[in-house]
């Protein structure tokens, strides 16, 4: 179990501490399948293998889940963030954060499971009730951004309609885990295809736009390459 504390809404007064139980990567989760195909392409390019069926979820240990600003990384460039929102359950209430599941790539050529547990799923400091959001769910914008050159450039963009909700997304794992209770669980959306082919980026940031109430959340993170303590 991992316990992890939230402030909602970005207010420091009002916190949750969350403790993970279950967390769980969704992939090729979007409402439209050329999209989806589209990022099915962008993977298989790089030979990571093309699902049987759309969508997919991979379950990772719960103490992979992180909200630190720097993530230890091998000395390779064959790994990258993915911007995504995510789905918490606490008390049969449901909460929306942001964050990334950054995917080593050369490793899911040989097995994606096994590649979503090299390294962590960083989550935002933030938390939002979906009850707030629902209405108007498909508003709110994802955005992810990598630094090229020491330059922080837009990699990701969508709007949330891209993607499939958290109800549906939480319809599907009900029918893939072996318990009734959902509280403790962290779900990650998946994501949508980058702007541009990228292997790799020291910086990676997502944030979550809500136009409506004019506020925003973000989770970032910094790359420490090993090689920058260990000579070998």
């Amino acid at each position: 179990m991992n316990t992890i504390n939230f402030h909602v809404n970005g207010d420091s007064k009002q916190k949750i501490a969350f403790e993970a139980k279950m967390l769980i990567n969704g992939g090729y989760t979007g409402r439209n399948q050329e999209e989806v195909q589209k990022h099915i392409d962008e993977l298989k390019t790089i030979g990571v293998p093309a699902p049987e069926k759309t969508p997919v979820f991979f379950p990772k240990y719960p103490d992979r889940l992180t909200q630190a600003s720097e993530i230890p990384c091998l000395n390779e460039e064959s790994h990258i963030g993915e911007a995504e929102y995510v789905v918490l359950v606490k008390d049969n209430e449901i909460f929306i954060s942001t964050g990334s599941d950054h995917t080593d790539r050369s490793l899911e050529t040989v097995s994606i499971p096994k590649a979503k547990q090299m390294y962590p799923n960083v989550i935002s400091k933030d938390i939002w009730k979906f009850s707030d959001l629902e209405e108007y769910w498909d508003e709110l914008i994802l955005r992810g951004w990598v630094e090229q050159n020491g330059e922080k450039v837009l990699y990701q963009e969508t709007a949330l309609s891209a993607l499939l909700a958290p109800r549906e997304l939480l319809s599907y794992v009900k029918d893939i885990i072996l318990v009734e209770d959902l509280n403790g669980l962290v779900l990650y959306s998946g994501t949508v295809a980058g702007k541009f082919e990228l292997d790799f980026s020291p910086y990676f940031e997502v944030e979550l736009e809500d136009p409506r109430r004019k506020m925003s959340m973000k989770s970032f993170y910094r790359l420490q390459p090993m090689n920058q303590w260990f000579k070998g």
